[in-house]
């Protein structure tokens, strides 16, 4: 069941904006393909993990069922502790997460499982010597349940530390809606039992109506938490049932957890859902009437992606909002599940207003065509997020990176904010070590002779300009994220190098002119490509000065091509559209990126010809001998410069405008044409 938005997503997932925080994955472990010995790249694998600094050096590890990986290096130390046992194709293991269960100060894990385990279990941390020395976890048994679909964590008695919810897939005789309250006194916990209703697959904790207490949300309706979690009665509500994709009508089984967040911004929690067995991803919008009566409205975040059994919240994005992430299990129920051999997919949402915006995490398709099933290969870096997915700062640097574990192994997606750029170029073959290589240049040109062009004015066809690509020969780096060099800054030194950019650095961003505080280069200029990459913030003024004469007086006898914010702005004009020639003319087309995303500019400079290139495509190309009056453009408009454009200098500085607004600039090279 791909549908058509499947098949968009695939065609659309090469122009992922670069503004999004780009996500490196990491395969820390995986199954081996051994066939004859019953393993596959499909598993068994854990497909839960725990995030906590397990040794107590200060760093992240991982525990991944019966595996601990340390880091940074991610060291193996397989079976340290029980529970977590293979059984047939899959792990005994469907959550996990980190607790210091007896204020010892090390955190000790707790996991679940629905086959030969039946419940839940918490393992102590034996300590920096025991760990040293391999020794087994001990294990506890805290919760028995024949259905048990998993466990998670949130303070639910408001006590300052985490208590425990259960959740069972199914309503057994003797079980019911659970949790089990963490205490200061071994055995460290205490069952409570709420009652039945609300007890099928998934279930979330937070508060739905706003009393600042940790509710239960299920996939029929939410537990209200009394003032007394453990001695006072909850009541639920049955305000709403989660209806699935494929029959409106019915129940489904939800994702585990369900997630509580406000997502429209009505100062209400809102639910969010995976349909962990079917097709669908939802969230439920909590609606008071005037009279104080509850609902919820089902609204659909994905209708043609399945399985999203898990999901997390986090800020992944750095906007200081949280964001989710969800992805589909691979061969639920071993293969009988619905889409099982849709692609792979993992996905994070930014939240805003009710409206979710999908980003790739990654996607990749199963290594599996009809009537080609017994000469696939198993694929190569097959990802799955199965039943518990992780958001955390795995290598301090202040972005949440994301560990994902499934069947085809444990991953880590370190969030390195914007695509890596190596600080030397990559050593490549010499061209001409190719035995089929002739220099393409000299080759002859096919076919009949062109037919001739007729050029208007004295400058050359525009579009010589832009197809004036050249070599890697002839360019001199500027800026390659490193130092500044090649330039000279004004008395407020108003740049600096951040993140491997140059960006304008003020106190005050006041949006006035600062003539004398532009980014010069220390040389000059006449025929020239000028490349560079430019980013901006929402409100936005800056702009790339060519052939500048006079550095005391860049306005009038520079030309200026504008850098600025002009995004979705259907009017193009000659001063408030990127990749404007200023106040001169307006470019052909808005091929500005949003902003806080990089963006490509080329500039080609020959004799009187220049021509913009922004984002892969051409949007300006000028012939300044047309320009022959002061303060007239050729079609008549006024502009500012009391000189004709012709009579500007063909050599000159180039510079960076300081408008004080934010800006940055990386990547910036030059190719002399002379």
């Amino acid at each position: 069941m791909i549908r058509a938005a499947t098949l968009i997503l695939i065609a659309g997932l090469a122009t992922a904006r670069a503004s999004e925080p780009i996500f490196i994955p990491v395969k820390i472990d995986g199954p081996a393909h051994d066939p004859p010995n019953h393993t596959y790249w499909y598993g068994p694998f854990s497909e839960c993990c725990s995030v906590a600094d397990i040794d107590g050096d200060g760093d992240l590890d991982i525990a991944a069922g019966r595996n601990w990986y340390e880091a940074p290096d991610w060291t193996k130390h397989a079976d340290f502790r029980d529970g977590a046992r293979i059984n047939g194709p899959e792990t005994e293991n469907n959550s996990e997460f980190a607790m210091d269960v007896n204020f010892d100060g090390r955190p000790d894990v707790v996991s679940s499982g629905w086959m030969r385990d039946k419940g839940a279990f918490w393992y102590e941390n034996p300590g920096p010597d025991g760990l040293k020395g391999g020794a087994k976890w001990k294990a506890y048994r805290i919760h028995t349940a024949k259905s048990m679909e998993g466990v998670i964590h949130g303070d639910i008695d408001g006590d300052g530390d985490e208590d425990i919810l259960c959740n069972h897939w199914a309503l057994e005789p003797g079980q019911g809606m659970t949790w089990i309250e963490h205490t200061r006194e071994a055995p460290w916990f205490v069952e409570h039992i709420i009652g039945t209703e609300g007890e099928s697959h998934g279930n979330g904790l937070g508060d739905i109506n706003g009393d600042r207490r940790m509710d239960i949300v299920t996939p029929t309706g939410w537990w209200e938490n009394p003032p007394n979690s453990a001695e006072g009665d909850w009541i639920f509500h049955a305000d709403y049932t989660l209806r699935p994709l494929h029959d409106p009508e019915g129940r489904t089984a939800a994702s585990h957890p369900m997630l509580v967040h406000d997502c429209n911004g009505d100062g209400r929690n809102d639910i969010i859902a995976g349909i962990a067995h079917h097709y669908g991803l939802a969230w439920l919008e909590q609606v008071v009437d005037a009279a104080g009566g509850r609902s919820f409205r089902q609204h659909w975040i994905e209708r043609d992606f399945g399985q999203c059994h898990t999901m997390a919240l986090g800020d992944l994005d750095g906007d200081g909002g949280p964001d989710f992430v969800t992805g589909k299990r691979l061969f639920a129920h071993h293969g009988r599940d619905v889409s099982c051999y849709d692609p792979l997919f993992g996905f994070w949402y930014g939240i805003g207003g009710g409206r979710f915006t999908r980003h790739v995490l990654y996607y990749n398709h199963l290594p599996w065509y009809p009537g080609e099933k017994s000469v696939n290969p198993p694929p190569n870096g097959a990802i799955s997020m199965g039943m518990k997915v992780v958001i955390a700062d795995m290598d301090k640097d202040g972005r949440n990176d994301i560990v994902v574990p499934g069947k085809t192994g444990l991953y880590l997606f370190h969030n390195v904010a914007d695509a890596p750029r190596p600080k030397q170029p990559m050593r490549l073959s010499p061209e001409e070590t190719y035995p089929s290589w002739e220099p393409w240049r000299d080759m002859p040109m096919p076919g009949p002779a062109p037919i001739p062009r007729k050029i208007h004015g004295k400058g050359p066809a525009p579009m010589d300009l832009v197809k004036d690509q050249g070599s890697g020969k002839g360019w001199t780096t500027l800026f390659d994220g490193g130092n500044l060099d090649a330039f000279k800054m004004g008395p407020d030194k108003s740049w600096a190098v951040e993140g491997g950019a140059i960006a304008l650095k003020r106190t005050d961003y006041d949006g006035k002119e600062h003539n004398a505080d532009y980014l010069w280069t220390k040389g000059t200029y006449g025929d020239f490509v000028l490349e560079l990459e430019f980013k901006v913030p929402e409100k936005a003024n800056s702009g790339v000065f060519l052939r500048t004469a006079d550095l005391g007086d860049p306005v009038f006898t520079g030309i200026e091509v504008q850098v600025n914010n002009s995004f979705g702005k259907d009017q193009l004009t000659r001063g408030g559209t990127v990749g404007a020639i200023y106040d001169c003319q307006a470019p052909s087309k808005n091929a500005a990126s949003p902003p806080g995303e990089w963006q490509h500019m080329r500039v080609s400079c020959r004799g009187p010809g220049i021509a913009v290139e922004l984002n892969g495509q051409t949007v300006n190309d000028v012939d300044l001998d047309r320009w022959t009056l002061p303060r007239k453009n050729p079609d008549g408009s006024e502009n500012k410069f009391p000189r004709a454009l012709k009579d500007f200098a063909r050599r000159g500085h180039i510079g960076f405008q300081d408008h004080g607004r934010p800006v940055w600039y990386r990547n910036v090279r030059v190719k002399a044409l002379e």
